[in-house]
């Protein structure tokens, strides 16, 4: 039996997280699909925002949001994640989902940048409310990739000691390095991973 995606497993505590009517953040939309995810999850009043700093992408995640009738609820954003404070306010995201490294079926030289990364991770930190999760999928498969997953899982062992739930899953018995799921709920109210 083989173990679930990083990116299942990241929309499985997102399910048991969110709620109608909660705001979530897609702070890479790639093509569409955790966005849809979100919106199907916040239903009603819920908003999502959603950010991609390629057009194709924001193109795919609209075309894939309005086959499934959720566009009304997504604002669309061509910008960086790094610019996430600029849009959400403050502590008021239940989730906030990062899926790092290249768009798929693109140009794979345009990639999640570490420094960026780290940037919008920090900023995510305080747009989400109390108990917000917060997920991290990430790729060490290429130079980049390898060397972000790097940063971003020692920016999230750094906030063990200011008492966020930190978990990590993924899987370590490939030979090549394989993409892994880092989440963590801001201490506050109980979220998904307690």
């Amino acid at each position: 039996m083989s173990l679930p995606r990083p990116t299942e497993l990241a929309h499985m505590l997102l399910g048991n997280h969110l709620k109608p009517g909660d705001l979530a953040v897609d702070a890479t939309s790639g093509n569409g699909h955790d966005t849809v995810f979100l919106a199907r999850c916040v239903t009603g009043t819920g908003r999502i925002i959603a950010f991609d700093i390629q057009q194709a992408a924001l193109d795919a995640t609209g075309s894939r949001l309005a086959d499934a009738g959720l566009l009304d609820r997504v604002t669309l954003i061509l910008g960086s994640h790094g610019t996430l404070d600029d849009h959400v306010p403050p502590e008021r995201a239940a989730a906030i989902v990062f899926n790092l490294g290249y768009l798929p079926g693109a140009n794979h030289a345009v990639t999640t940048m570490t420094d960026v990364t780290l940037r919008a991770l920090e900023r995510a930190t305080g747009r989400l409310m109390p108990g917000g999760l917060l997920t991290v999928v990430c790729y060490p498969g290429h130079e980049e990739g390898a060397k972000e997953a790097a940063q971003v899982e020692e920016w999230f062992n750094a906030l063990v000691p200011k008492n966020w739930r930190i978990t990590q899953f993924g899987n370590s018995v490939t030979r090549k390095p394989s993409p892994f799921l880092l989440a963590g709920v801001k201490p506050g109210k109980s979220g998904a991973l307690g």
